[in-house]
């Protein structure tokens, strides 16, 4: 009784240190993702024009790099090309892109972590409730 009471004193140790690693992230994606909004409000009240081109510009650059995936004959921006740099800078400074997509770090995959994390899903769902107000959870 008194191991089983150890572990179980321990498991949920770790579950709140992962609870606490996992709201912090989420509250920094949430804010990453209020930045862009922002940046993307102002840019379109500041400057329409500026937001719709840098729009379109994206919208044939990416045109452009998907026919090239799909015909691999046709042209693609090479490494020198510093275009795809130097529209992304612009298109983030106008709010113009998802931060939830953008990879900052990468690491060597990890076994069994899907499972952890569903585990810990499964474990938070009875703390969760759904406020028709705001329509989120």
């Amino acid at each position: 009784n008194k191991v089983y009471s150890t572990a179980i004193a321990k498991t949920q140790k770790i579950w709140t240190a992962y609870l606490d690693s996992i709201m912090k992230v989420g509250q920094m994606q949430i804010l990453r993702r209020q930045i862009t909004n922002e940046l993307n409000y102002s840019c379109r009240f500041d400057s329409k024009h500026l937001a719709a081109a840098l729009e379109n510009l994206n919208k044939a650059i990416l045109a452009d790099i998907e026919a090239h995936y799909q015909n691999p004959s046709l042209p693609y921006p090479k490494e020198d090309n510093t275009l795809l740099y130097e529209i992304t800078a612009y298109l983030e400074a106008a709010g113009i892109h998802n931060p939830l997509n953008k990879i900052y770090i990468t690491t060597k995959r990890l076994p069994y972590f899907p499972t952890v994390n569903f585990l810990f899903l499964i474990s938070q769902f009875p703390k969760l409730q759904y406020n028709r107000n705001l329509g989120i959870v």
